[in-house]
């Protein structure tokens, strides 16, 4: 039995699951898009999720000892909670018949949702410490995540063909710049 707050317990499962969960949907929605850039693209995120549990074990690791990470990271990889984002993913796919039918637009708007849970899982972890080594790789955490989530926000406007919103005019049509 460990002598770990079940509060920090569960933090650290959490924080394991939200990747695993990531790592799961972008490899998933690799298998789905037929587009090679995209399969590509969702692969290298899936890539990142796997990183990002190593940093996640480097942050706990000053809160529980090694093998008291080892054994909440083993639990929540034997049997990660499922996301409801991926049961979405899923159903998708399902109401298609064949994993090659989903639409690659509705894969990057998951994963958008998916990013955005983890932002703020990670933005809640914040306020538990003050350790500015923690708080400086919760913060790069954060930005990973941010990161993905624009990547992903552009790539979906790129499919859409609609690119972003301007604040301010780009060029003149009298040809005057």
């Amino acid at each position: 039995m460990s002598n770990v707050d079940e509060g920090l317990a569960d933090l650290v499962r959490g924080a394991v699951a939200l990747e695993l969960n990531g790592e799961y949907f972008y490899k998933r929605a690799a298998e789905a898009t037929q587009h090679p850039r995209g399969k590509a693209m969702f692969l290298r995120l899936a890539e990142q999720e796997q990183g990002h549990i190593e940093e996640i074990g480097a942050l706990f690791s000053g809160m529980v000892d090694a093998d008291e990470w080892e054994r909440l990271s083993s639990e929540e990889t034997a049997s990660p909670r499922t996301s409801p984002v991926i049961t979405e993913l899923e159903a998708a796919i399902a109401a298609r018949g064949r994993p090659e039918l989903a639409d690659d637009t509705q894969a990057l708007r998951l994963g958008m949702e998916l990013e955005r849970r983890a932002i703020q899982f990670f933005e809640g972890l914040k306020v538990r410490t003050n350790d500015p080594m923690k708080l400086r790789m919760i913060k790069h955490l954060i930005e990973e995540e941010h990161f993905h989530y624009d990547f992903l926000q552009t790539q979906l406007d790129s499919v859409l063909n609609v690119g972003i919103w301007l604040d301010a005019p780009e060029f003149r049509q009298d040809g005057k710049f």
